[in-house]
């Protein structure tokens, strides 16, 4: 997601401009799908979800097990996706990864998923009907496959991603995984066409042990060609544990009617090929190099690549996103990275377009969104205030439109927090001089106070050492004085009853709510939020497990119990779906003013959704008016690499600094022209000064 110092920006304008330099306009672009919930670590599929004939595609993301649609509008070379939650309903519950892949011959894609438990694969066959999605399942706990005189369950944890692909070109599906070593491919051949004269059944034997001759170290992500040790010499790691963790992808890169070999490795960034030097029978890896050759992909850990038409040309072009099974390991902001196929699928070429593929069209905050409506600027009008798990700012939506038609735009709070994370803000007056104060939670536990104009009052307000602290202000009691409740780690809940002097009266387990879900983990990260209904206060708490809890009976009695009362969101909205994936964080108000309460939904990848209303978001972007003897920065804004273009005169330097005239790198060009290497910088936005022979001109570019 990209931070755009907007404040800074202007004050930049007004500086070049005083300078003499040439004319910088800013423009808003509206972003497609704001409220789609963000993505972090992606797996791929394809389905005509709206039967025109043409593929849409399906966006799964393991980090909450969440799946997106996305329809496709593209003509011939164009990319146009845009996103529905129209045919969510049909899908099944899909847990660590998922491949999509029509395995029965029908045409309708059928779905293979990781068996939650089982570490093996569950099947559901696509029975969609009239275009009614529909998935009756047909394989579970596991699919097995016939090997040494039994059916033995074909091994699939949730960190190694499988291949489902047809090897010996008779029709069906076959697949190919890691064993239970996990050094060797174990090639699992579908006897369906040879049995029974047909594709629809799922009878598998165990045909290779070793397929490729390729195998794994225990030790890191080197790869062993031409070698098949099968006394074990290299399969067990020194504490006897099996090497876990690696994405197999089968796919013809080079044109040659064999199928080649893309691996990636957990705790490693990159995609490994093994180029496939055998014949239709027997695989034989006979050599391996970084993919794509031209910019290798360079994810925080363990990409899983999946090979589709996405620009609507006719040739397959390439997604990489991470696969770990980490959360903490994805980098949130550039996870979804999109190669073009510039050449045809017997000779591809692929390019990178872009890093954050269908995120530059939401909003995302990277790891994690905890969002509260508050009047930040006290105009009158709601805006949105948002932190993050890893961030150390918070990200301010500014309602530029009206009380009953609010537009949101993307601008940069006011002020930092020292270096802290896990930011969830919490904004009250609590002084009564008109002005908001700010207490933000941190991933330490700490409670930071925050005058309005930025002016640290308390780094320790009221001690609170519990980690994970999410607080949220409301007059529960009507007396007219702020109280304080304060989730945290534990899924539990504080609270500090207000008066004269905030803090007399607390208890650490308020309303007996607790909202762990021991099936998903031990911890709660319970973040709440109150908010009037009617004549009754209602409590909303986000979760670890992406529930968004509600409770009534809220009460400051002490000892109260509240009860769960989550089935009452049908009262207030009518497409709240049961999980938002995972870390959980809602914000609810009437938005737009028309007597509806809005919610707004965060959760772990980073995204928001919005329900009962819908409110364009505006992102800033910068165009330069290029005359006849200026210089050009190419594209903007950039990716990975952008081109630096003198009209007339030779560059003889460039510096690039951040907005705060930091210098980052110092490149001697001597040339009219240069390729300017940016991969490794943070998106933001950065200043290119340019040294000519006539003098410095300085320009401005956006690295998303």
């Amino acid at each position: 997601m990209k931070h755009f110092l907007l404040t800074i920006l202007l004050l930049l304008f007004v500086v070049l401009f005083a300078r003499g330099q040439e004319t910088i306009n800013y423009q808003l672009s509206t972003i497609n799908f704001p409220w789609s919930g963000g993505l972090n670590a992606c797996q791929f599929g394809r389905m005509d979800l709206d039967n025109d004939g043409k593929k849409d595609l399906l966006v799964f993301d393991r980090h909450g097990n969440r799946l997106s649609c996305f329809i496709n509008k593209g003509a011939f070379g164009v990319i146009d996706y845009q996103y529905t939650t129209e045919f969510d309903y049909g899908f099944p519950e899909l847990n660590d990864w998922v491949i999509f892949s029509d395995y029965d011959g029908d045409g309708k894609e059928d779905i293979f998923t990781y068996s939650n438990g089982w570490a093996g694969i569950k099947v559901y066959r696509n029975v969609t009907d009239d275009g009614h999605i529909g998935f009756q399942l047909v394989k579970y706990p596991y699919l097995t496959s016939w090997q040494g005189g039994g059916e033995v369950n074909i091994l699939a944890t949730n960190a190694d991603y499988p291949s489902l692909v047809d090897l010996d070109g008779d029709g069906d599906l076959d697949i190919l995984t890691f064993g239970v070593m996990g050094t060797f491919i174990e090639k699992h051949l579908n006897l369906s066409k040879e049995r029974y004269g047909c594709l629809d059944s799922l009878v598998f034997e165990c045909a290779d042990l070793c397929w490729g001759r390729v195998a794994e170290s225990e030790e890191n992500n080197m790869m062993y060609l031409d070698t098949c040790l099968f006394g074990y010499g290299i399969t067990m790691l020194a504490d006897g544990t099996r090497h876990r963790g690696a994405t197999v992808t089968i796919h013809d890169l080079n044109g040659d009617g064999l199928l080649d070999l893309l691996l990636a490795d957990v705790d490693y960034p990159g995609l490994t090929l093994l180029v496939n030097g055998g014949d239709p029978e027997n695989a034989l890896m006979v050599n391996q190099m970084d993919f794509p050759p031209q910019y290798p992909v360079k994810l925080p850990s363990m990409p899983v690549p999946y090979f589709t038409d996405i620009d609507n040309d006719g040739d397959d072009d390439l997604l990489v996103s991470p696969f770990d099974p980490d959360p903490m390991a994805s980098e949130g902001f550039e996870s979804i990275w999109l190669y073009l196929n510039h050449g045809t699928n017997d000779a591809p070429d692929f390019r990178l377009y872009t890093k954050s593929f269908l995120q530059d069209n939401m909003l995302d905050f990277g790891t994690g969104a905890f969002p509260v409506i508050v009047d930040w600027d006290g105009d009158g009008l709601l805006d949105i205030v948002v932190g993050s798990i890893k961030g150390t700012e918070l990200v301010w939506l500014k309602n530029a439109g009206t009380a009953t038609q609010p537009a949101f735009r993307i601008t940069h709070f006011p002020f930092g927090f020292g270096g802290h994370t896990g930011l969830v803000p919490a904004f009250y007056d609590l002084d009564g001089d008109g002005q908001q104060e700010l207490l933000v939670g941190t991933a330490e536990g700490k409670l930071l106070l925050y005058d309005h104009d930025g002016t640290l009052l308390d780094d320790d307000y009221l001690h609170y050492d519990k980690a994970w602290s999410a607080p949220c202000f409301f007059d529960v009691d009507h007396d007219g004085v702020a109280d304080l409740v304060v989730g945290n780690e534990t899924g539990r809940l504080s609270f500090y009853k207000g008066s004269e002097e905030l803090g007399v009266r607390s208890e650490e387990y308020w309303g007996g709510v607790d909202v762990r879900d021991y099936g998903t983990s031990y911890y709660g990260y319970s973040v709440p939020t109150l908010f009037q209904w009617g004549d009754e206060i209602l409590l909303a708490v986000g979760s670890e497990s992406g529930k968004v809890f509600l409770f009534d009976g809220v009460s400051v009695e002490a000892d109260a119990v509240f009860r769960e009362a989550s089935y009452r969101w049908m009262e207030l909205s009518d497409d709240m779906p049961l999980s938002f994936g995972m870390r959980s964080s809602t914000s609810i108000t009437d938005l737009d003013n028309d007597g509806r309460l809005d919610i707004v939904v965060g959760n772990f990848s980073g995204g928001l959704q919005l329900f009962n209303t819908s409110i364009p978001i505006n992102n800033l972007e910068i165009a330069e008016q290029q005359e006849e003897g200026t210089v050009l920065v190419f594209p903007n804004p950039v990716d990975a690499q952008c081109q630096v273009i003198s009209n007339t005169e030779c560059i003889k330097q460039i510096l690039l600094m951040d907005l705060f005239g930091r210098v980052l790198c110092e490149q001697s060009v001597g040339e009219r022209e240069c390729l300017l290497e940016v991969a490794d910088l943070r998106p933001g936005v950065y200043l290119l000064r340019l040294t000519l022979e006539r003098g410095a001109v300085n320009r401005i570019f956006l690295k998303r």
